[in-house]
């Protein structure tokens, strides 16, 4: 005889299943008869429960996984950025040093990258700002290179659309002679460093 439950073969006379306990019910299996046992039912679903066991609990760990590494991921971003995160979208698509810009745009007219020394009362540094949020504060800061120094932009801007921005630098007897930097921030951090000359 067979379980009709699980499909083991069962002691002759046995009133329960060896393996899944159920009560044994039907005809004695006769020798050379085409009679087969039933399907294994029981043993199938129970294979299933234990591989959704499996499958949920992979799940669960890969999930884990994920959010552990965002985690971990906004950490070192934190490390990186001096202890702080920033989610701005605003960033600086396009930036050039200019002689002349556009007085209603700010758009660069003459675009340079090395100044004659003397005759340069001003220079512009020009920033293409885009996915600005309301109240983004844009700044520069110049810096001298061979001496060192640097002084902060003469007008800080804040924007609240994509815009070209100017920032310039004025020295009514002209420039020192040498290599120069002006850093471009958003919200007080460096996003994009322009490198120019007096000659």
């Amino acid at each position: 005889m067979f379980c009709s439950q699980c499909g083991r073969k069962a002691e002759e006379g046995a009133k329960f299943c060896a393996g899944c306990g159920a009560a044994i019910a039907g005809q004695p299996f006769v020798a050379g008869s085409q009679q087969t046992p039933p399907k294994p039912q029981r043993q199938i679903q129970d294979i299933f429960s234990k591989f959704a066991h499996l499958t949920k609990r992979r799940g669960c760990l890969i999930s884990a996984g994920i959010v552990g590494s965002l985690f971990l991921l906004l950490i070192i971003l934190a490390v990186l950025n001096g202890g702080e995160i920033s989610f701005s979208t605003a960033r600086i698509s396009e930036a050039y040093m200019a002689s002349k810009i556009d007085p209603v745009t700010s758009e660069p007219l003459i675009k340079k990258d090395i100044f004659p020394k003397r005759s340069t009362t001003r220079i512009y540094a020009t920033a293409l700002a885009k996915n600005i949020p309301s109240d983004t504060k844009f700044s520069a800061i110049w810096y001298h290179i061979p001496s060192g120094s640097n002084i902060r932009s003469e007008n800080d801007v804040i924007a609240n659309k994509d815009m070209w921005l100017n920032f310039s630098l004025t020295n009514p007897r002209g420039f020192v002679a040498g290599e120069y930097k002006v850093e471009i921030l958003i919200n007080d951090k460096v996003k994009k460093t322009l490198n120019f000359k007096v000659e």
